[in-house]
């Protein structure tokens, strides 16, 4: 019997991800906030509901993408109260390894599985089916459940971390390095312009040196272009940061180089870059080290 698929946020991941599962199963129904992106998905042959509870009585796998612990938490709850034995939720957002553990104990209690399954490679990474999928359970328990073609509709990479919570754990971590990693190739760039190296210089021999690093390439046209239209939007990266933050405070471990990237993105967001391209934290950082003429 063909499983039905239910799908809820429609964000810059999450409508790539519905628009994927919708062309290789031929249905999905989706549930979104801003009913337009739902309208648009519905051009394509998407169902759309209003509620969550019809979302979940009507559908026997859920996926979701959020933008964080605030927003997965109640939908994860209002899922669960209309849910029953056997269903299956996909959680592709970023929250906090405590509370992935949390959503699937209250999971199992009504014979629900909730696998937190968070992902790094952005909407082109969804859209050519190129994802890195981290994965707090094992490799037999996704396959007996029989869900390797689901994600295999939207990931290349599967990582599987094995115990619930860890595949956020590894997903903190990973963003962590990117982020941090974002703001010193900031500051590089910016001793750059203060050292008379023009910009096609420094990325013409950083990324042909031991320097190089993929946020450097991958971020590379955005930043020459100035085209700061988001990929992943900063207020997201600020939101992974503190995620980081509250671990390594948990942990009772320092967090130096942690803390002041967030300050880096922070600054950013007061300077009205929220809603543009992680990337454009490295024009604010650039802007600040100009001198005066």
């Amino acid at each position: 019997m063909e499983r039905r698929i239910g799908f809820i946020g429609l964000g810059n991941m999450g409508y790539p991800m519905a628009e994927n599962f919708l062309k290789k199963f031929g249905q999905v129904m989706v549930y979104n906030r801003s009913q337009q992106k739902c309208l648009d998905l519905q051009k394509e042959g998407a169902s759309i509901v209003s509620n969550l509870k019809e979302l979940m009585e009507s559908n026997d796998i859920i996926g979701l993408s959020l933008p964080g612990p605030k927003q997965v938490e109640p939908v994860v709850e209002e899922l669960l109260k209309n849910g029953k034995e056997g269903q299956i939720i996909m959680d592709f957002s970023t929250i906090s390894p405590a509370l992935a553990v949390s959503l699937s104990n209250k999971a199992q209690e009504k014979g629900i599985h909730y696998y937190d399954m968070p992902v790094s490679g952005g909407p082109a990474g969804v859209r050519n089916a190129a994802l890195s999928i981290m994965i707090g359970a094992t490799k037999d328990e996704i396959e007996k459940n029989d869900l390797m073609p689901y994600l295999e509709t939207i990931g290349k990479t599967f990582h599987f971390i094995g115990g619930r919570g860890n595949g956020q754990a590894i997903k903190i971590i990973n963003n962590y390095m990117a982020f941090a990693t974002q703001v010193i190739n900031g500051e590089a760039l910016a001793m750059a312009d203060a050292l008379g190296i023009d910009e096609d210089t420094f990325y013409n021999v950083v990324t042909t040196s031991s320097g190089n690093n993929m946020i450097l390439k991958g971020k590379m046209n955005k930043v020459k272009e100035k085209d700061y239209q988001p990929g992943f939007a900063l207020d997201l990266v600020v939101k992974n940061l503190e995620l980081a933050r509250d671990c390594c405070n948990n942990l009772q471990m320092p967090n130096f180089t942690l803390n002041t990237g967030l300050q880096m993105y922070r600054l950013a967001q007061r300077k009205g870059c929220g809603a543009l391209d992680s990337s454009s934290v490295i024009q604010v950082i650039r802007d600040l080290n100009k001198k005066d003429k």
